[in-house]
């Protein structure tokens, strides 16, 4: 009978993030690392391969709603006590303790995590930010907060500028659904025109106004926004509009930030441009009050584009 041979070997524990369901961490040489959030490829494939019988349609539905959780969207798809537990979810969250989920994500009930995800954003998986499921469940929030939602927003801005690393993600989602908000309403808004350093451009502050939108079109493709002149707000979806969050004919293009290191896809935004009827298409970084004073020139937007910064007042 052969002797028994001494090898090396790893240990791994997958558990929730909850600090009570696992003491791994105080081993020696433990290290935690993090799963991400299916993708939309993993989601589909995984659809096609194990629920063949779940329309595509249907699941797209689940994910607008839950995000990217193949249980729900895909295993629990028809399980009706299942899908109805995101809205108890949102029924008894407070959002005192969705701030807690984002700064502590292990202290929570398990049920927080319906509502926020982490997303990973290291390369070694070692690192992640905590983020809102979906856009159904911040519309949600926004309405069960009420008028309480603008003072909130307002403190988790501060919180975001303070501490990016930690409330960015959630403090720019919601600050980009209120500016939508603000800009589809119309009225009166503080611009200033963006220039690089070595060229003399105006940088006094001006009023822009802007009339109330009469509809609000989604689009997933740039050829669904018509090339005429209307006065609809094209709200895209992020995933495939990178760069830009939103258009309004003739050469209006949004992109809303909290932050001065927004990120800006050169590529996305010259065929953005490409859709709009007039020239030269004027690019509008929407910020919070706080950043608009010393937002400055923003490297990579193409040089056809004009640069400006517009900030939305508090409701």
């Amino acid at each position: 009978m052969p002797m028994a041979t001494e090898r090396a070997a790893s240990t791994v524990l997958l558990s929730s993030l909850e600090q009570d369901q696992y003491k791994f961490q105080k081993l020696r040489g433990a290290t935690t690392l993090y799963m991400p959030v299916w993708t939309d490829d993993e989601i589909e494939k995984c659809r096609i391969q194990l629920f063949p019988s779940l329309e595509n349609e249907m699941v797209q539905m689940l994910v607008s709603k839950w995000g990217n959780i193949p249980r729900y969207v895909l295993e629990k798809a028809m399980d009706v006590p299942s899908q109805r537990s995101l809205d108890n979810a949102l029924s008894i969250c407070q959002w005192k303790d969705i701030m807690q989920c984002i700064g502590a994500p292990s202290t929570v009930p398990y049920y927080y995590h319906k509502l926020l995800h982490l997303e990973v954003v290291s390369d070694e998986y070692n690192m992640m930010i905590m983020k809102l499921a979906s856009p159904y469940v911040v519309r949600e929030i926004e309405m069960k907060e009420g008028t309480h939602h603008v003072g909130q927003l307002q403190h988790l801005v501060h919180l975001s500028i303070c501490k990016p690393e930690i409330y960015g993600a959630v403090g720019g989602t919601f600050f980009k659904n209120y500016a939508h908000r603000c800009l589809q309403q119309g009225g009166s808004f503080q611009v200033r025109r963006l220039g690089p350093s070595n060229m003399d451009h105006p940088k006094d502050t001006e009023l822009f106004a802007l009339q109330q939108c009469s509809d609000i079109h989604e689009f997933n493709n740039l050829e669904e926004v018509e090339q005429r002149v209307n006065s609809i707000y094209y709200l895209s979806q992020a995933h495939n509009v990178p760069a830009v969050n939103a258009m309004i004919q003739p050469n209006i293009l949004f992109q809303m930030t909290i932050t001065q290191n927004c990120q800006v896809n050169p590529h996305a935004l010259k065929t953005a441009a490409g859709r709009l009827l007039n020239k030269p298409a004027r690019l509008y970084f929407v910020v919070p009050d706080y950043v608009f004073k010393a937002f400055s020139f923003v490297a990579g937007v193409p040089q056809e584009i004009e640069q400006w910064v517009l900030t939305v007042p508090w409701m």
